[in-house]
């Protein structure tokens, strides 16, 4: 797995991946889509970092504003001239309540149909965006965190022969399928942490069966983070129905970063994670030797237990 990080006094993205050929992690530098916040490179593509807010959520939340959900997004909604289909694009919302504060994560899913000049091609791309917390009840809308401060994980799959203007399937089932996490603030020294708590959503196979990008079947838990003298542990599980993530002996280390083992089902895996915003965010990819298995997850401190720079 990739790992990119920064001990600038203003932190740079950091991530991790379980397909760096699939999808990579890092500073957007593309041409168009820029700036030095969190990006993604597609598919190897030799245009580099492609700016993961000022992009595809971006130009997502533009036809989508327009023209209502599952709509086609076209070069006019990213700013651009033309009419060329690119993508059929959805949005959706999750929240995870517990603690005083609620996590909140909004979603974007991208189905690719014509590949512009300026963008690698792909089948299908799933961003999650943390949001801002809300007290008790959940967010309406979400807002998700602002660029600079903005954490994202999701779902990658390749490209499919010929696709077709109107469909949910995004190749999530393809053996290339990648999962991803970064955030534009990575913690740089991991800060005491007394039982503090984190509200989590989790993405696996969007389009997959009644998983639809417009109604998301997603993972939910609460996890509990501890550091400082004698003890480094994230502990607790996330959700999806009788599906279960266990994070069974994963390990913070001084810089950030979460790494050790975990368990589903059918067997064991790896947990790779880093935390955000002094530690009020966190995102991670939960891993193993098949890629449906995988599962991205992001969310937020809910309010219990202490966090202390």
């Amino acid at each position: 797995m990739a790992l990119l990080g920064s001990g600038a006094v203003v932190a740079a993205p950091a991530g991790g991946t379980s397909n760096s050929s699939g999808v990579d992690v890092g500073a957007s530098n593309h041409f168009m889509f820029g700036g030095g916040n969190s990006g993604l490179k597609l598919n190897g593509s030799a245009m580099g970092y492609i700016d993961i807010a000022g992009g595809p959520v971006n130009g997502s939340n533009a036809a989508i504003s327009a023209r209502g959900d599952g709509t086609i997004m076209t070069p006019s909604d990213l700013g651009l001239f033309g009419s060329s289909k690119i993508a059929q694009v959805w949005n959706d919302t999750a929240s995870v309540s517990g603690g005083s504060d609620t996590a909140n994560v909004a979603i974007n899913s991208v189905r690719q149909i014509t590949p512009p000049f300026f963008a690698p091609q792909f089948g299908g791309l799933v961003i999650g965006q943390v949001g801002a917390t809300s007290s008790g009840s959940p967010a309406d809308p979400v807002v998700p965190l602002s660029v600079g401060s903005g954490v994202y994980f999701g779902e990658w799959a390749p490209a499919v022969a010929s696709p077709v203007d109107d469909s949910t399937d995004l190749n999530m089932s393809s053996a290339n399928r990648t999962v991803w996490y970064v955030g534009d603030n990575a913690v740089t020294s991991t800060p005491n942490m007394v039982n503090a708590q984190y509200n989590v959503v989790g993405i696996r196979q969007t389009g997959e069966g009644t998983n639809l990008p417009t109604a998301h079947e997603l993972y939910t838990g609460t996890l509990t983070a501890n550091y400082g003298p004698g003890t480094n542990t994230l502990t607790g599980s996330i959700d999806r129905g009788l599906e279960t993530v266990s994070f069974d002996s994963v390990a913070i280390n001084s810089t950030g970063g979460f790494t050790g083992s975990g368990s589903d089902a059918v067997g064991t895996g790896s947990i790779d994670g880093h935390f955000y915003n002094g530690a009020h965010e966190l995102a991670g990819i939960y891993t193993t030797t098949n890629a449906s298995d995988g599962v991205a997850f992001g969310g937020s401190h809910n309010g219990s237990g202490t966090i202390t720079p």
